[in-house]
């Protein structure tokens, strides 16, 4: 079963995010509230993906998302999931490493296929 790793500092969205993935009934899925406990559980878990927000209480889901693709070690997918949408936003999510770019709000089918597109399924 593949991991998936919710890092949202909105409970509400973190929790219909883990609701839909969950119905699906094919992924493991964690979740984070902040950015320290997102490096703790990426690196405990090694994510097959990442559902990463920018705007996080501590630190920037930007600078999560280049950690991630600079360790070797890992090789966590990550899909950025944003309120921010401006062209330099998205540029910038890329630049870091970012898989893809969706922003808030989002459809739930949408968000669906492009996890299931990321995972190869």
């Amino acid at each position: 079963m593949k991991k998936i790793l919710i890092v949202e500092d909105e409970e509400n969205v973190r929790g219909l995010i883990k609701e839909t993935l969950g119905f699906l009934n094919k992924y493991e899925i964690h979740e984070a509230g902040t950015g320290r406990e997102a490096l703790e559980k990426i690196k405990e878990l090694n994510p097959d993906l990442v559902i990463l927000d920018i705007m996080l209480p501590d630190i920037d889901g930007y600078t999560i998302c280049e950690q991630i693709k600079e360790d070797p070690s890992l090789n966590s997918l990550v899909l950025i999931l944003t309120a921010r949408s401006s062209n330099l936003d998205k540029k910038v999510g890329f630049s870091m490493g970012a898989d893809d770019y969706m922003t808030k709000p989002f459809g739930l089918a949408d968000l669906i296929t492009r996890v299931e597109n990321l995972l190869g399924e």
